[in-house]
């Protein structure tokens, strides 16, 4: 359930550790445990466990906002009548149930996030992954999306992982550091804090 922003600039290693952390990309030094299971050697399974938020938007991942979020369901074999009424109540659950017969074309960036978030954690996933949460978010909505992801993520017990160039996209987490040069660099400063390292 732990919210953990790290933000770091373009070049920064952002990329590459939600890639290693998904088992997409193998470190070269070290290995990652996922409930004590190397994921290196990993059955394909646990990998369910782990979710991307991603505002990509492609055809095949349906016609609306519930057929989008209904599809990763419907890929591991839930019925079609399950994965729409679970596709519906993650909608309302995220303030988006308005959006589930809008096509994603017609979706502003906070309405995008809010789908994307429902199709990462419809299938209730351990570990919830977001890269810039509020790119292209107006600032009003930014703060309500964050605490959106953090509620979600408390309720749920899911573990999330923010990453964004800007220390204000990850503002909010519960532990908030910085990458530089793939490395971690203890505690990223809050907007208007001393900087202490």
């Amino acid at each position: 359930g732990e919210v953990v922003g790290i933000s770091g600039a373009r070049g920064s290693g952002r990329t590459t550790l939600r890639r290693i952390i998904a088992g997409a990309e193998h470190p070269d030094d070290g290995r990652v445990l996922f409930a004590g299971v190397d994921l290196a050697t990993a059955p394909k399974t646990l990998f369910r466990q782990i979710a991307f938020c991603n505002t990509r938007f492609l055809p095949t991942h349906g016609r609306d906002a519930a057929e989008h979020v209904a599809m990763p369901l419907l890929a591991i074999g839930v019925s079609p009548d399950d994965a729409g009424l679970r596709a519906h109540r993650t909608l309302e659950r995220v303030g988006a149930a308005e959006l589930a017969f809008t096509a994603p074309g017609s979706w502003i960036p906070s309405e995008e996030l809010r789908v994307s978030l429902a199709r990462a954690i419809v299938r209730e996933p351990r570990v919830l992954l977001i890269d810039d949460p509020t790119n292209g978010v107006d600032p009003t909505e930014r703060d309500p999306l964050l605490s959106l992801i953090q509620r979600v993520a408390h309720e749920s017990g899911i573990a999330t992982l923010l990453t964004a160039g800007e220390t204000t996209s990850v503002t909010g987490a519960d532990r908030v550091m910085r990458l530089s040069d793939g490395e971690l660099l203890g505690r990223a400063p809050q907007p208007g804090a001393d900087v202490v390292e």
